[in-house]
């Protein structure tokens, strides 16, 4: 202020110096004009400055609330609505097992002799797995058959004794009880000779049980008697598997299986193999619960006519519960659920003139179904709008936002 009235001073007295010279007889006046002139200058230099200052905070508090409005605008981030493939998928794991296994049995008693063939060798129908001992079999067929042979020679005798008696009788020179017991005797060796050949008959078939055929074209699985141990009918030896299809068995909770559909198609992932797929089709669903674990067995047809698959490998599988394509997909916060029946999703319409900001616009849609990871839209939003997925604060409908842009996903594929 000092400054203000010293300047103001100095100003008046050139001013007022000037007037006495072009106004003759100011002189007397001039110092009192010096005087009010000082501070006419400093009231008006106040009134500038005052007037500056008041603009110049105005100024600064329009840009301070225009600041504040901005940063206090709802951030709020984008997806550009793309048409995908989507199928929702549900994964297990389970077991693979072969569509028939076998377990083989002698059907008769014996030693173990050898096995013609290895764990995992590829057997075709009528092959002889194993062997029994012989020896025994072999005693046997040929004490049947030379028993066979006396008794049929018996009977033949007999046979030929009686019609030499029936002759006789008819020339009356032997009587008729004697004709009956000649009868009787050849009846006997008959039914001797028919005992004799069943019991020959038997030992052959029980000689060619010693070797165990192959129930058909498959893998011998698993061998479970040694060669050299004795064995009975009761006794399984081998584990058989069937060659062709195999079943990958999985347990699925109780609440699930609904679900799950036959004929739904199965993608299937094996350790022993990494980076193949096995195609599977769901054939059965078991029409029981499992008391102990609440779950539900689903065999699933796979084919393996290579024979990769094999019984007994740990399998994982995504079953395709439903496919969809040309969908629009969003996330499911991202849906606004108004009741029962109407569903609203936030998208954004971008300002025409400022770049990254936009309006809310609450679009009603229309639901086909909702899995964990995505909503899908059958209608109500088209390609390339703006879709809220993330926001950091209340939308409503026309509220102003500051959007950013996610990068867009690849479509995922079909499974």
């Amino acid at each position: 202020m000092n400054k203000i009235m010293e300047i103001a001073g100095v100003v008046a007295s050139k001013i007022a110096t000037l007037v006495s010279k072009v106004i003759p007889g100011f002189d007397t006046y001039v110092e009192e004009f010096r005087g009010i002139l000082k501070w006419a200058i400093i009231i008006v230099a106040v009134s500038v400055i005052a007037t500056g200052g008041w603009f110049a905070w105005q100024h600064f508090m329009g840009a301070k609330k225009a600041a504040e409005a901005e940063a206090n605008v709802t951030q709020v981030r984008v997806e550009r609505a793309v048409k995908k493939n989507f199928s929702d998928t549900y994964t297990v794991m389970g077991t693979i097992r072969g569509t028939t296994e076998n377990e083989l049995r002698f059907e008769i008693e014996g030693t173990l002799l050898r096995y013609n063939f290895a764990e995992g060798a590829k057997i075709s129908k009528g092959e002889n797995i194993a062997m029994l001992d012989t020896k025994d079999s072999v005693s046997k067929v040929a004490y049947a058959k030379g028993r066979y042979n006396s008794e049929k020679s018996s009977y033949y005798s007999a046979a030929q004794r009686c019609k030499v008696y029936e002759d006789l009788f008819k020339m009356k020179a032997i009587s008729e009880t004697k004709l009956q017991e000649s009868r009787y005797e050849a009846d006997a060796a008959q039914e001797r000779m028919k005992s004799a050949l069943s019991e020959f008959e038997l030992a052959q078939s029980n000689l060619s049980k010693t070797n165990l055929a192959s129930p058909g074209n498959g893998i011998l699985a698993e061998i479970l008697i040694q060669a050299g141990e004795f064995v009975t009918p009761h006794d399984v030896v081998a584990k058989f598997v069937s060659q062709g299809d195999a079943n990958f068995e999985v347990d699925v909770p109780e609440k699930d299986v609904s679900k799950i559909k036959i004929g739904a198609n199965v993608k299937i992932t094996c350790d022993a193999y990494p980076g193949k797929d096995f195609l599977g089709v769901v054939r059965e669903i078991a029409p029981t619960v499992k008391e102990k674990t609440r779950t539900t067995e689903i065999k699933i047809n796979v084919p393996n006519d290579d024979g990769k698959l094999r019984s007994g490998m740990f399998a994982r599988g995504e079953i395709v519960l439903s496919e969809t394509t040309d969908a629009i997909l969003v996330p499911p916060d991202s849906v606004i659920a108004l009741g029962n029946e109407t569903k609203l999703v936030p998208l954004v319409k971008p300002s025409s003139t400022k770049q990254g900001q936009g309006v809310v616009e609450l679009r009603q849609v229309t639901v086909a179904q909702t899995t964990a990871k995505f909503t899908v839209i059958s209608s109500g939003i088209k390609p390339d709008e703006l879709i809220v997925v993330e926001t950091q604060g209340q939308l409503s409908d026309g509220l102003p936002v500051q959007y950013t842009e996610n990068s867009p996903e690849p479509t995922p594929p079909m499974k």
